[in-house]
Protein backbone atom coordinates (compact mmCIF):
# COMPACT_ATOMS: atom_id res chain seq x y z
CA UNK A 1 0.00 0.00 0.00
CA UNK A 2 1.15 3.40 -0.83
CA UNK A 3 0.71 5.78 1.70
CA UNK A 4 2.18 8.95 -0.04
CA UNK A 5 -0.02 9.76 -2.57
CA UNK A 6 1.63 12.21 -4.76
CA UNK A 7 -2.06 13.41 -5.58
CA UNK A 8 -2.58 14.08 -2.32
CA UNK A 9 0.53 15.35 -1.40
CA UNK A 10 0.19 17.80 -4.35
CA UNK A 11 -3.68 19.05 -2.99
CA UNK A 12 -2.20 19.69 0.44
CA UNK A 13 0.93 21.64 -0.33
CA UNK A 14 -1.19 23.65 -2.99
CA UNK A 15 -3.68 24.46 0.00
CA UNK A 16 -0.94 25.15 2.15
CA UNK A 17 0.38 28.01 0.05
CA UNK A 18 -2.84 29.30 -0.50
CA UNK A 19 -3.86 30.00 2.99
CA UNK A 20 -0.30 31.19 4.18
CA UNK A 21 -1.17 33.67 1.16
CA UNK A 22 -4.33 34.71 2.50
CA UNK A 23 -2.80 34.87 5.91
CA UNK A 24 -0.68 37.72 4.61
CA UNK A 25 -2.49 39.47 3.13
CA UNK A 26 -4.62 39.71 5.61
CA UNK A 27 -2.17 40.75 7.95
CA UNK A 28 -0.36 43.32 5.36
CA UNK A 29 -4.18 44.75 4.76
CA UNK A 30 -4.72 44.93 8.67
CA UNK A 31 -1.58 47.27 9.08
CA UNK A 32 -1.81 49.35 6.22
CA UNK A 33 -4.74 51.41 7.55
CA UNK A 34 -3.44 51.68 10.76
CA UNK A 35 -0.74 53.76 10.02
CA UNK A 36 -2.47 55.32 7.58
CA UNK A 37 -5.26 56.47 10.33
CA UNK A 38 -2.63 57.24 13.04
CA UNK A 39 -3.80 60.02 15.68
CA UNK A 40 -1.47 62.73 16.57
CA UNK A 41 -1.01 63.65 20.08
CA UNK A 42 -1.14 67.51 21.29
CA UNK A 43 1.75 68.25 23.23
CA UNK A 44 3.38 71.55 24.61
CA UNK A 45 7.45 72.04 23.73
CA UNK A 46 9.80 73.59 25.24
CA UNK A 47 13.43 74.67 24.84
CA UNK A 48 15.96 73.77 27.37
CA UNK A 49 17.50 77.09 28.96
CA UNK A 50 20.47 77.60 31.47
CA UNK A 51 20.04 79.51 34.15
CA UNK A 52 21.92 80.62 37.39
CA UNK A 53 20.68 78.91 40.71
CA UNK A 54 20.44 79.92 43.91
CA UNK A 55 20.19 77.84 46.95
CA UNK A 56 19.62 78.98 50.93
CA UNK A 57 22.11 78.16 53.43
CA UNK A 58 21.31 77.69 57.11
CA UNK A 59 23.59 79.03 59.46
CA UNK A 60 22.87 77.87 62.96
CA UNK A 61 22.35 80.41 66.20
CA UNK A 62 21.01 81.56 69.20
CA UNK A 63 18.43 83.98 70.44
CA UNK A 64 20.18 86.77 72.13
CA UNK A 65 19.24 89.93 74.01
CA UNK A 66 20.35 93.30 72.34
CA UNK A 67 21.09 94.30 75.93
CA UNK A 68 23.20 91.42 77.59
CA UNK A 69 25.37 91.62 80.14
CA UNK A 70 27.91 89.06 81.95
CA UNK A 71 28.49 90.74 85.56
CA UNK A 72 31.65 89.89 87.07
CA UNK A 73 33.59 92.21 89.69
CA UNK A 74 37.52 93.03 90.43
CA UNK A 75 37.51 91.60 93.89
CA UNK A 76 38.26 88.20 94.86
CA UNK A 77 36.74 86.30 97.63
CA UNK A 78 33.91 83.65 98.80
CA UNK A 79 30.36 84.14 97.41
CA UNK A 80 28.05 84.46 100.78
CA UNK A 81 24.87 85.47 98.72
CA UNK A 82 22.99 85.00 94.96
CA UNK A 83 19.77 85.82 96.17
CA UNK A 84 18.08 85.39 92.06
CA UNK A 85 17.30 82.60 90.17
CA UNK A 86 17.06 82.08 86.94
CA UNK A 87 14.27 83.67 84.79
CA UNK A 88 13.48 86.09 86.92
CA UNK A 89 12.95 89.56 86.44
CA UNK A 90 14.88 92.09 88.10
CA UNK A 91 14.57 95.67 88.35
CA UNK A 92 17.92 98.15 87.91
CA UNK A 93 20.07 98.31 91.36
CA UNK A 94 18.79 95.17 92.90
CA UNK A 95 21.08 93.08 94.22
CA UNK A 96 22.13 89.70 92.18
CA UNK A 97 25.01 88.65 94.45
CA UNK A 98 27.38 89.34 97.53
CA UNK A 99 31.11 88.44 97.76
CA UNK A 100 32.36 88.30 101.70
CA UNK A 101 34.30 91.79 102.05
CA UNK A 102 35.50 91.02 105.76
CA UNK A 103 38.79 92.20 105.07
CA UNK A 104 38.08 95.02 102.61
CA UNK A 105 35.88 96.28 106.09
CA UNK A 106 38.78 96.07 108.00
CA UNK A 107 40.89 97.46 105.73
CA UNK A 108 38.91 100.62 105.65
CA UNK A 109 38.47 100.74 109.35
CA UNK A 110 42.16 101.14 109.79
CA UNK A 111 42.19 103.42 106.93
CA UNK A 112 39.12 106.04 109.03
CA UNK A 113 41.71 105.16 111.89
CA UNK A 114 45.03 106.57 110.08
CA UNK A 115 42.73 109.77 108.71
CA UNK A 116 42.05 110.95 111.81
CA UNK A 117 45.17 110.94 113.00
CA UNK A 118 46.32 112.27 109.93
CA UNK A 119 43.93 115.04 109.66
CA UNK A 120 44.84 116.30 113.48
CA UNK A 121 48.30 116.16 112.58
CA UNK A 122 47.55 118.16 109.56
CA UNK A 123 45.66 120.75 111.25
CA UNK A 124 48.07 120.99 114.24
CA UNK A 125 50.65 121.65 111.59
CA UNK A 126 48.85 124.38 109.79
CA UNK A 127 48.25 125.94 113.10
CA UNK A 128 52.18 125.93 113.85
CA UNK A 129 52.51 127.36 110.36
CA UNK A 130 50.29 130.40 110.32
CA UNK A 131 52.12 131.33 113.62
CA UNK A 132 55.77 131.00 112.28
CA UNK A 133 54.54 132.85 109.37
CA UNK A 134 53.37 136.06 111.56
CA UNK A 135 56.83 135.64 113.05
CA UNK A 136 58.60 135.88 110.39
CA UNK A 137 56.56 138.87 109.46
CA UNK A 138 57.56 140.12 112.70
CA UNK A 139 61.31 138.91 112.08
CA UNK A 140 60.95 136.97 115.36
CA UNK A 141 61.37 134.15 112.82
CA UNK A 142 64.06 132.74 110.65
CA UNK A 143 63.37 131.64 107.29
CA UNK A 144 65.05 128.46 108.10
CA UNK A 145 62.39 127.93 110.51
CA UNK A 146 59.49 128.92 108.00
CA UNK A 147 60.60 126.70 105.81
CA UNK A 148 60.75 123.74 107.86
CA UNK A 149 56.85 124.40 109.36
CA UNK A 150 56.51 124.87 105.38
CA UNK A 151 58.18 120.99 104.30
CA UNK A 152 55.81 119.55 107.58
CA UNK A 153 52.83 121.11 106.64
CA UNK A 154 53.27 119.72 102.78
CA UNK A 155 54.41 116.07 104.01
CA UNK A 156 50.65 116.46 106.05
CA UNK A 157 48.59 117.23 103.76
CA UNK A 158 50.29 114.57 101.28
CA UNK A 159 49.90 112.21 103.99
CA UNK A 160 46.15 113.12 104.53
CA UNK A 161 45.19 112.81 100.34
CA UNK A 162 47.23 109.48 100.26
CA UNK A 163 45.10 108.08 102.71
CA UNK A 164 42.05 109.69 101.14
CA UNK A 165 42.90 108.47 97.36
CA UNK A 166 43.13 104.82 100.00
CA UNK A 167 39.44 105.30 101.55
CA UNK A 168 38.19 105.75 97.82
CA UNK A 169 39.73 102.60 96.33
CA UNK A 170 38.96 100.75 99.54
CA UNK A 171 34.66 102.26 99.06
CA UNK A 172 34.63 101.01 95.71
CA UNK A 173 36.39 97.47 96.75
CA UNK A 174 33.11 97.24 99.10
CA UNK A 175 31.07 98.19 95.80
CA UNK A 176 32.03 95.44 93.91
CA UNK A 177 31.31 92.90 96.96
CA UNK A 178 27.60 93.50 95.89
CA UNK A 179 26.80 93.11 92.08
CA UNK A 180 23.46 94.54 91.40
CA UNK A 181 21.59 94.50 87.87
CA UNK A 182 22.80 97.31 85.61
CA UNK A 183 19.37 97.85 83.99
CA UNK A 184 15.83 96.12 83.96
CA UNK A 185 15.75 92.71 82.72
CA UNK A 186 15.81 88.67 83.65
CA UNK A 187 18.50 86.51 85.28
CA UNK A 188 19.62 84.61 81.98
CA UNK A 189 22.16 82.68 83.67
CA UNK A 190 23.62 82.13 87.14
CA UNK A 191 27.65 80.95 87.00
CA UNK A 192 28.19 80.68 90.28
CA UNK A 193 26.73 79.59 94.09
CA UNK A 194 27.16 80.55 97.52
CA UNK A 195 30.48 79.31 98.61
CA UNK A 196 31.85 79.19 95.60
CA UNK A 197 35.33 81.68 94.62
CA UNK A 198 34.93 84.60 92.96
CA UNK A 199 37.59 85.66 90.99
CA UNK A 200 38.40 89.18 88.57
CA UNK A 201 36.85 89.02 85.18
CA UNK A 202 35.16 85.96 85.80
CA UNK A 203 31.38 86.29 85.45
CA UNK A 204 28.63 85.70 88.30
CA UNK A 205 25.53 86.47 86.87
CA UNK A 206 24.27 87.44 83.85
CA UNK A 207 20.92 89.68 82.79
CA UNK A 208 19.40 90.41 79.65
CA UNK A 209 16.77 92.78 78.94
CA UNK A 210 13.84 90.52 76.66
CA UNK A 211 12.71 93.56 75.28
CA UNK A 212 14.84 93.60 71.99
CA UNK A 213 15.99 89.71 71.26
CA UNK A 214 18.07 89.62 67.59
CA UNK A 215 19.40 86.37 66.10
CA UNK A 216 23.31 85.43 65.98
CA UNK A 217 25.01 83.03 64.02
CA UNK A 218 28.64 82.81 62.56
CA UNK A 219 29.23 82.61 58.37
CA UNK A 220 31.96 80.89 57.13
CA UNK A 221 34.59 83.36 54.98
CA UNK A 222 33.31 81.70 51.50
CA UNK A 223 29.88 83.43 52.30
CA UNK A 224 30.57 86.08 53.41
CA UNK A 225 31.54 88.18 50.36
CA UNK A 226 27.68 87.89 49.03
CA UNK A 227 25.70 89.57 52.67
CA UNK A 228 26.00 92.32 53.17
CA UNK A 229 23.70 94.68 56.59
CA UNK A 230 20.46 95.29 55.44
CA UNK A 231 19.73 92.20 53.31
CA UNK A 232 16.62 90.05 53.34
CA UNK A 233 16.71 86.77 55.28
CA UNK A 234 14.82 84.09 57.28
CA UNK A 235 14.82 83.56 60.36
CA UNK A 236 13.69 80.08 61.62
CA UNK A 237 13.24 78.91 65.52
CA UNK A 238 11.48 75.68 66.32
CA UNK A 239 11.17 76.05 69.79
CA UNK A 240 8.84 79.33 69.21
CA UNK A 241 7.19 77.49 65.69
CA UNK A 242 8.97 80.26 63.95
CA UNK A 243 9.64 78.53 60.48
CA UNK A 244 11.21 81.03 57.66
CA UNK A 245 9.67 84.10 58.80
CA UNK A 246 11.40 87.05 57.62
CA UNK A 247 14.00 88.95 58.88
CA UNK A 248 16.37 91.55 58.10
CA UNK A 249 20.69 91.40 58.74
CA UNK A 250 21.74 94.50 61.64
CA UNK A 251 25.37 93.32 61.64
CA UNK A 252 27.74 91.74 59.92
CA UNK A 253 31.50 91.46 61.29
CA UNK A 254 33.95 92.49 59.00
CA UNK A 255 36.87 90.89 60.96
CA UNK A 256 36.60 86.99 61.05
CA UNK A 257 37.49 84.31 63.95
CA UNK A 258 41.38 83.22 62.75
CA UNK A 259 40.83 79.58 64.39
CA UNK A 260 37.31 79.03 62.80
CA UNK A 261 37.39 81.70 59.85
CA UNK A 262 33.71 82.83 60.53
CA UNK A 263 32.35 86.28 60.76
CA UNK A 264 29.61 86.67 63.37
CA UNK A 265 26.17 88.38 61.99
CA UNK A 266 23.08 89.80 64.00
CA UNK A 267 19.44 89.60 62.32
CA UNK A 268 15.97 90.50 63.51
CA UNK A 269 12.70 89.37 62.88
CA UNK A 270 10.61 91.62 61.04
CA UNK A 271 7.06 90.80 62.03
CA UNK A 272 6.49 91.67 65.46
CA UNK A 273 3.62 88.84 66.36
CA UNK A 274 6.56 86.21 65.31
CA UNK A 275 9.39 88.41 67.20
CA UNK A 276 7.13 88.53 70.27
CA UNK A 277 7.35 83.96 70.99
CA UNK A 278 11.05 84.22 70.95
CA UNK A 279 13.04 83.89 74.27
CA UNK A 280 16.29 84.46 75.03
CA UNK A 281 18.68 80.93 74.60
CA UNK A 282 16.26 79.70 72.41
CA UNK A 283 18.38 77.93 68.84
CA UNK A 284 17.68 79.38 65.75
CA UNK A 285 18.17 79.18 61.98
CA UNK A 286 19.43 82.10 59.60
CA UNK A 287 18.33 81.26 56.49
CA UNK A 288 20.51 83.64 53.52
CA UNK A 289 19.72 82.61 49.65
CA UNK A 290 23.21 82.54 48.21
CA UNK A 291 24.01 82.47 44.35
CA UNK A 292 25.17 79.27 42.83
CA UNK A 293 26.85 77.76 38.86
CA UNK A 294 24.58 77.79 35.98
CA UNK A 295 22.13 75.14 36.00
CA UNK A 296 19.20 73.83 33.42
CA UNK A 297 15.70 73.73 35.11
CA UNK A 298 12.94 71.57 33.97
CA UNK A 299 9.08 71.51 34.83
CA UNK A 300 8.85 68.20 37.06
CA UNK A 301 5.57 67.63 34.61
CA UNK A 302 8.04 66.45 32.07
CA UNK A 303 9.52 63.78 33.26
CA UNK A 304 8.62 60.65 32.86
CA UNK A 305 9.18 57.45 35.20
CA UNK A 306 10.08 53.45 33.91
CA UNK A 307 10.98 51.65 37.32
CA UNK A 308 14.32 53.15 38.45
CA UNK A 309 14.46 55.27 34.99
CA UNK A 310 14.12 59.03 34.42
CA UNK A 311 13.57 60.34 31.11
CA UNK A 312 12.07 63.40 29.40
CA UNK A 313 10.30 62.92 25.95
CA UNK A 314 12.37 65.44 22.87
CA UNK A 315 11.04 65.19 19.12
CA UNK A 316 12.69 63.43 15.96
CA UNK A 317 12.99 65.60 12.42
CA UNK A 318 9.63 63.97 12.17
CA UNK A 319 7.68 65.01 15.32
CA UNK A 320 7.86 61.81 16.73
CA UNK A 321 8.50 60.59 20.56
CA UNK A 322 12.22 60.61 21.45
CA UNK A 323 12.50 58.95 25.37
CA UNK A 324 15.59 60.51 26.50
CA UNK A 325 17.19 58.88 29.71
CA UNK A 326 17.92 61.82 31.88
CA UNK A 327 20.06 62.34 35.56
CA UNK A 328 17.68 64.42 37.84
CA UNK A 329 19.06 66.64 40.51
CA UNK A 330 17.41 68.69 43.31
CA UNK A 331 13.97 70.33 42.96
CA UNK A 332 12.75 73.72 43.41
CA UNK A 333 9.10 74.23 43.76
CA UNK A 334 7.57 72.58 40.74
CA UNK A 335 11.04 72.24 38.54
CA UNK A 336 14.24 69.78 38.81
CA UNK A 337 17.40 69.90 37.82
CA UNK A 338 18.36 68.12 35.39
CA UNK A 339 22.44 67.16 35.33
CA UNK A 340 22.65 65.03 32.44
CA UNK A 341 20.76 63.93 29.75
CA UNK A 342 19.49 67.26 28.03
CA UNK A 343 21.82 70.32 27.50
CA UNK A 344 20.26 73.78 26.67
CA UNK A 345 19.10 74.49 23.57
CA UNK A 346 17.28 71.21 23.44
CA UNK A 347 13.55 70.95 22.56
CA UNK A 348 11.45 68.39 25.22
CA UNK A 349 8.05 68.07 25.55
CA UNK A 350 6.87 69.99 28.31
CA UNK A 351 2.95 68.85 28.56
CA UNK A 352 1.00 66.36 27.04
CA UNK A 353 -2.41 65.67 27.37
CA UNK A 354 -2.28 61.81 27.37
CA UNK A 355 0.06 59.44 27.98
CA UNK A 356 2.86 59.42 25.06
CA UNK A 357 5.23 55.86 23.53
CA UNK A 358 8.68 56.04 22.43
CA UNK A 359 7.69 56.94 18.11
CA UNK A 360 4.45 58.56 18.75
CA UNK A 361 3.63 60.98 16.75
CA UNK A 362 2.92 64.42 18.10
CA UNK A 363 1.24 67.86 17.30
CA UNK A 364 3.03 70.88 18.94
CA UNK A 365 0.68 73.46 20.52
Amino acid sequence: MNILNPSRFKTFTGFTAMLFSVLLFSSCSSEEPAALNETAVNVQVATAQAQTSGSTQGFPGNVESNNQANLSTIVMGTVTEVPVSIGQNVKKGEVLARIKDDQIRAKKMQLEANMVQAKANLENTEKNLNRIQNLYEEESATSKELDDISTMYDIARANVEALEASMREVNEMLEYTVVRAPFDGIVSRKFVSAGDMAAPGHPLVAVSDPGTLKITANVPARWIGEISEGDSVTVSVSAAGIDAAGAVLTAVSNAGDPMSRQYAIEAQITDPEAASQLKTGMFAEIGIRVEGADALYIPTSALVQRGQLTGVYTLSDKNRTVLRWVRAGKTAGETVEILTGLTPGEQYIASMNQPLRQGQLVNIQ
